[in-house]
């Protein structure tokens, strides 16, 4: 099959400056440079001979010189830059180096190496292809979503850094993933967690990292599954409330209006039903129902002060 002209073009405006930066190379390296044959290779060389600027006297052509161990060329005619990258390919650079930056950790050797590479392409073409154009984000609820789908089919626990909303905080958990809980605006991980000593739901966006590990201790996981923490009953004024929808899987109807929920965190059904105070009510359990009256209580004597 005949090589394609344009192919063959691109590679001797390569060629040219690549053996100017490289005077005396070999035949031999240059093909394995350029990934072709020493046939090739050779081809290129003699076409050379013939390449120049307009007027194609002995005077305006390349002046090249080669045998099998030495290739040099004295006169490059211009040609002794390497090819500058058009709009096109320095947007595919950029975003393939954005990627690179997004998915390599902070800590690695070569991260600092991709961030320069990626700023000076934008420099470059900053007037065509400005900086701020150019924004690469990285789904990494999803990759966390499959990590967890893999180590429940591959019965791995996980050790996850977790941020807890309530508490400002972030901890390092170590849990055995039982399923995932897909609810209409976020999605839950039930799991048993061994720092707690107890089954626990995470949300998938608080999960800031995540790695599979050697499951170290076997549970019944079924068991697991239906020994939940503490049950709340929810009294529900308003039945379009975010709290309703945001928690709709986790929810039993009971009775009109009122629903049953397991809870792991005590905390946060107590700040759920204060943000909720218009359309929530907590009737059960009467302690942490006594808990929010009294921070109710607290927080209307310092309104009033």
């Amino acid at each position: 099959m005949a090589e394609n002209a344009a192919l063959r073009a691109i590679r001797l405006l390569d060629l040219v400056p690549y053996i100017v930066a490289h005077p005396g190379i070999s035949i031999a390296a240059l093909a394995r440079e350029f990934s072709i044959t020493r046939d090739e290779v050779l081809r290129d060389l003699n076409l050379l001979f013939l390449c120049g600027l307009p007027g194609y006297t002995p005077l305006e052509l390349i002046d090249i010189s080669f045998d099998e161990e030495s290739v040099v060329i004295r006169d490059p005619q211009n040609l002794e830059a390497p090819r500058n990258l058009n709009e096109s390919e320095a947007l595919i650079a950029r975003i393939a180096l954005a990627a690179l930056e997004e998915s390599t950790p902070n800590t690695s050797s070569v991260h600092s190496q991709i961030v320069a590479l990626r700023e000076k392409i934008a420099k470059a073409f900053s007037s065509s292809i400005p900086t701020s154009a150019l924004v690469f984000t990285l789904d990494r609820q999803r990759l966390t979503l499959e990590t967890i789908e893999e180590a429940i089919n591959e019965e791995l626990d996980l050790e996850i850094t977790y941020s807890n909303v309530t508490k400002d905080s972030s901890t390092k958990r170590s849990i055995t993933p039982i399923a995932v809980i897909a609810e209409q605006k976020r999605t839950l991980i039930s799991a048993y967690c061994h720092s707690a000593k107890g089954p626990r739901t995470f949300n998938l966006a608080q999960v800031s990292a995540i790695t599979k590990c050697e499951r170290l201790e076997r549970l019944d996981l079924d068991r697991l599954e239906q020994a939940r923490g503490t049950r709340a009953e929810v009294v529900a004024k308003d039945l379009d409330s975010d709290f309703l929808k945001e928690n709709s899987s986790s929810l039993k109807e009971v009775s009109k209006s009122c629903y049953q929920i397991d809870i792991f965190q005590p905390e946060w059904i107590v700040r759920s039903i204060l943000a909720g105070a218009d359309s929530l009510e907590l009737s059960k359990p009467l302690a942490l129902r006594a808990e929010i009256a009294e921070r109710a209580k607290q927080a209307l004597l310092a309104y009033r002060g």
